[in-house]
């Protein structure tokens, strides 16, 4: 059901910007640095408050509702114990997404259903953020739902919303700043830079391509007129504050050797060129495969001559986050935080130059083709179907929600095969954070020791108390690696062998049993670093 931008359609003239009672976008009294916005500019269509609470509600009721339909994410086991460990970085993120995991934990529990609330939770307010850019840049009822609508159903905000990860908060953070910079624009007041600097630096610690937004935005402004709001003192208190917040995550690197510096480096030779391929295509099914249609009639309006001219600095933006993510080889989603502006900006196009019976088919149009695509996304099919349709391999996040007890229980029956005297001070030594993690979260129930691991900021925590007389339980290491350093290594089981459904990195994975370890533990765990 495709709708084609502009046929059929009656051009209908742009409505007027009603003023809201009690609206306090008021700019503040002109100053030596920036001329007092018109009156035109500080008003605001009304909040469709109606269409936002339903869409919201929806959203997160949806989540809540899938919440266990699966386990959980290969990752949340991983974040679940960096939360464990509070610290200003790690090698693979800095603190914000980990320390919400330890809230999360004391607050809802670390049940499945307990760890997924939070994300929920940020799923209706991405759509409430959603709506709110749309009537920031002058969209009434129609365009804010429609923009809401899109946060609702488009593949980029579901599973975000289903498990909390570093996305979901970038989602967030880029999207309130977007829509601050919006109404810096619209409003003329400076003071905003204050809160933008917050949500910059928060943004900065929860995930380093915040730093992409600032690149984006900083020249989208320079290259247009509203680079007069830089001549401004509030922004320099704003880039303080920011400064102020992501200082910590600094110092935490130049203590660690730069370890996320070495991290991405390790990434971007392992995927770099896979990104290319998948890129552009990527960037067409973010926001469904109908998303394309409002996001480009907005980057349309904003370049023209007329009323969305103003924020011309937006696509501009949006141009140069594209160019650098592109030339650098990152993932296709780095982009995807700053389509909620450009879909915001889309439907205000929509509402003001669509007739209701296209606006109604496109909101159609955008309904179906999220469904549609809904499960590749997010958990609505039962995982047995997983194993007919094979939606697990060609999204990789559906996969990582599988098996994970199951692996812990095979895991846990070569610990229990070994004699009493061997599982008194054994060693399970993993080779990747997510089976460490997921043998953390179950071993008090199961009775096994505690599992360590050289993979990423399992490294820096260290190989705890065990010694080297213990038996080595090695999970998902290649053989080869481990022989220099005991004098037996024998395979003693492989992962998924009973053909029940597991994470497919973790199937054929082998356990090894590992005595005689040669060298202490102090000198092999160098050899152990995985940044990857």
């Amino acid at each position: 059901m495709g709708v084609t931008p502009g046929a059929g359609l009656t051009r209908l003239p742009a409505e007027p910007e009603a003023a809201v009672p009690g609206d306090t976008a008021a700019a503040p009294a002109p100053d030596r640095f920036l001329p007092a916005p018109s009156a035109a500019r500080r008003s605001l269509p009304p909040l469709a408050l109606g269409w936002v609470v339903a869409l919201s509600v929806t959203k997160v009721a949806f989540h809540l509702a899938t919440s266990a339909m699966y386990g959980l994410h290969r990752d949340e086991f991983y974040y679940l114990a960096a939360g464990q460990h509070p610290a200003v970085g790690y090698v693979d993120q800095p603190p914000v997404t980990p320390l919400l995991y330890r809230l999360s934990a004391e607050v809802f529990g670390v049940s499945t259903v307990g760890l997924h609330v939070l994300p929920a939770l940020a799923g209706g307010a991405l759509v409430v953020l959603a709506a709110l850019l749309a009537r920031e840049l002058g969209g009434g009822r129609v365009a804010q739902g429609l923009a809401g609508l899109v946060a609702l159903v488009a593949p980029l905000y579901l599973t975000p919303a289903h498990f909390l990860s570093t996305v979901t908060v970038d989602l967030l953070a880029w999207a309130l700043a977007s829509w601050l910079v919006i109404r810096l624009v619209r409003t003329g007041d400076t003071r905003l830079w204050i809160a933008l600097g917050l949500v910059v630096g928060i943004g900065l610690e929860n995930k380093h391509t915040m730093a992409l937004w600032c690149l984006g935005v900083a020249a989208g402004l320079l290259a247009t007129p509203e680079r007069r709001l830089l001549v401004s003192p509030w922004l320099s208190g704003g880039v303080a504050l920011a400064a102020a917040c992501f200082v910590p995550n600094l110092v935490w690197q130049a203590e660690h050797h730069w370890a996320s510096v070495e991290f991405i480096s390790h990434l971007r030779q392992r995927v770099g060129t896979l990104n290319l391929v998948e890129f552009l295509p990527t960037q067409l099914g973010l926001v469904t495969v109908v998303g394309p249609v409002i996001w480009i009639l907005g980057l349309r309006w904003m370049l023209r001559p007329g009323d969305g001219q103003r924020h011309r600095w937006l696509p501009l933006a949006y141009l140069a986050v594209l160019t650098v993510v592109l030339a650098s080889s990152g993932k296709g989603y780095y982009v995807g935080s700053l389509y909620m502006p450009l879909v915001a900006a889309g439907a205000v196009v929509i509402e003001r130059s669509w007739d209701r019976r296209n606006q109604r088919r496109l909101a159609i149009a955008v309904a179906a083709t999220g469904a549609a695509m809904a499960p590749l996304f997010t958990p609505i099919l039962p995982a047995s179907a997983l194993g007919v349709v094979p939606l697990a391999t060609v999204n990789p996040d559906l996969g990582a929600m599988l098996g994970w007890r199951h692996v812990v229980t095979e895991i846990a029956a070569v610990y229990r095969s070994l004699p009493a005297s061997q599982r008194a001070n054994a060693v399970i030594l993993t080779d990747y954070y997510s089976e460490a993690g997921a043998l953390n979260y179950w071993r008090g129930s199961l009775g096994l020791p505690p599992a360590i691991s050289g993979h990423n900021n399992y490294w820096w925590w260290g190989w705890g108390h065990a010694s080297q007389s213990a038996t080595t339980i090695a999970v998902g290491l290649p053989g080869a690696r481990l022989a220099p350093y005991f004098a037996r290594v024998e395979r003693v089981a492989t992962l998924g062998d009973d053909h029940i459904q597991i994470d497919p990195l973790e199937k054929g994975q082998p356990i090894w049993v590992c005595t005689g370890q040669r060298v202490p533990w102090a000198a092999l765990w160098p050899h152990l670093r995985l940044y990857e």
